[in-house]
């Protein structure tokens, strides 16, 4: 009787996932810039609040919300479509693009739903988009079955891959927001831009 796939050795990439998912989660509580007042439970609920305020004031916020809104579209489609269309076995570098921009577009979200820590500090959206893209594979590893006539091998250097260019994108965007930082810090982004810059938390 053959083994089920979620008791084989592959198990292995489902444990080391969910434990890699936990210990991403206690250093993003631990780093800096993380938004501690908020419980985790109460992130959807700033998200919305954050949408119902800024997405009506028609000024850069609006924009900004738009763009994230934007590139979520295109990583979901780029996604789906590669999938319809088997893309991700003829062009192996179409998965590697799908995971780094979806992994800069959660870091995004998570910038512009808790912005002002972010703007102190953004160095905790590495290791926050780190947890989410562990969890991701946890996911796939209990729900989906492409995996499972793969190799033990295969299976592992997937996910490593798939984990280290989430992180990768999110590491760009947190490069990207310190550097805005630093323009807001010396006056110039507030004049370019006008009003309130993106990275100022004004509620």
């Amino acid at each position: 009787m053959a083994t089920p796939p979620h008791l084989s050795p592959k198990l292995v990439v489902g444990v080391g996932s969910l434990l890699l998912a936990l210990v991403a989660t206690w250093a993003t509580m631990r780093t800096s810039g993380y938004p501690a007042e908020r419980s985790l439970p109460a992130w959807p609920k700033v998200l919305g609040s954050r949408l119902r305020n800024e997405l009506p004031r028609g000024d850069h916020l609006t924009a900004a919300w738009v763009a994230v809104a934007l590139w979520s579209v295109a990583v979901s489609g780029l996604h789906f479509g590669g999938v319809y269309y088997n893309v991700y076995t003829t062009m192996p570098w179409w998965d590697l693009m799908t995971h780094a921009m979806g992994g800069l577009g959660v870091a995004a979200l998570l910038a512009f739903t808790f912005r002002g820590p972010t703007l102190r500090s953004p160095v905790w959206l590495v290791p926050a988009v780190l947890a989410i893209g562990a969890g991701f594979e946890v996911y796939e590893f209990l729900f989906k079955a492409f995996w499972h006539r793969w190799s033990l091998a295969f299976y592992v250097e997937d996910t490593v891959v798939d984990l280290v260019l989430n992180t990768t994108g999110a590491t760009v965007f947190a490069a990207a927001t310190a550097l805005y930082r630093s323009r807001v810090r010396s006056g110039s982004a507030a004049a370019d831009h006008g009003g309130d810059p993106v990275g100022t938390d004004t509620d």
